[in-house]
């Protein structure tokens, strides 16, 4: 077998899916450790937010802001999970939002979490892949990408999706890992920005945050500690990530900030 069938296979042999995900939503949704720790590490959230993203409550607020919703704006979370930002998010902002996930447990969650944020509506959840969501084009004012971009098998498609969605005006605001030099299947990228630009969008900003780094680490700590016969399956599960992503090559990863609009 090539050098490249091989490569070929290790990826496909990493390659998400939503059976996995489903599994591990699951998980978290059954856990009550796992919330406290991420509150602990990486908060404090809103109540019901309850993210599984590694983005610290600091770095939702940047991501909010640099969103620029406005009322009645659409918003559209690609990758939603089980739905709590961007329900937050439309939540502050009076915005609309159509939440996109592959997996029907993480959109059943959401389905259920809506009511806590908007109770009169307004939040529509969809089971759909990132590449494909079959969503009206142009219909959006901005999409977020929380901590996912790195796991999708076509990165460009994603983000040309992202691109079709947007109204003239909108803004494409996601959090990912970078690093050189990765293992294969689901990896960080290389070259964040330069995926955007491939995708045909235009690169507002790409902003590096070591802080959130160090608050990832603080996490996968603190379920390391708590882990044992007796843990959680999601705090167990969290604690193998953690020995893991601690070890190289992923010590070498960057954190990154991006905000991406149409091109001119």
């Amino acid at each position: 077998m090539s050098t490249d069938e091989t490569a070929g296979r290790e990826v496909e042999l990493f390659r998400p899916s939503p059976e996995t995900f489903d599994e591990t939503f699951g998980r978290v949704a059954a856990g009550k450790v796992i919330r406290q720790l991420f509150d602990r590490a990486m908060g404090p959230f809103p109540p019901n937010v309850e993210p599984f993203s590694l983005v610290t409550r600091e770095g939702l607020d940047r991501v909010f802001a640099e969103l620029q919703l406005q009322e009645d704006d659409h918003l559209v979370d690609l990758c939603c999970g089980r739905g709590g930002i961007g329900l937050w998010f439309a939540m502050e902002a009076g915005a609309r939002l159509t939440g996109v996930d592959f997996s029907p447990v993480a959109i059943a969650e959401a389905e259920q979490r809506a009511e806590r944020f908007l109770p009169n509506g307004g939040a529509v959840f969809v089971v759909a892949d990132a590449s494909e969501t079959s969503l009206a084009r142009a219909s959006a004012d901005a999409v977020v990408c929380i901590d996912a971009l790195q796991m999708l098998p076509d990165r460009e498609a994603a983000l040309r999706e992202a691109r079709a969605l947007l109204r003239g005006n909108g803004r494409i605001v996601l959090t990912t890992w970078e690093l050189d030099e990765s293992p294969s299947g689901r990896t960080p990228l290389a070259d964040v920005g330069q995926v955007v630009e491939a995708a045909g969008l235009h690169l507002v900003l790409r902003e590096e945050h070591p802080e959130w780094l160090e608050r990832q680490t603080a996490l996968y700590e603190l379920a390391i500690a708590a882990d044992g016969d007796s843990a959680e399956p999601a705090v167990h599960a969290l604690a193998e990530e953690g020995r893991r992503v601690m070890s190289p090559p992923w010590q070498n990863a960057r954190r990154v900030l991006v905000v991406a609009e149409l091109a001119a």
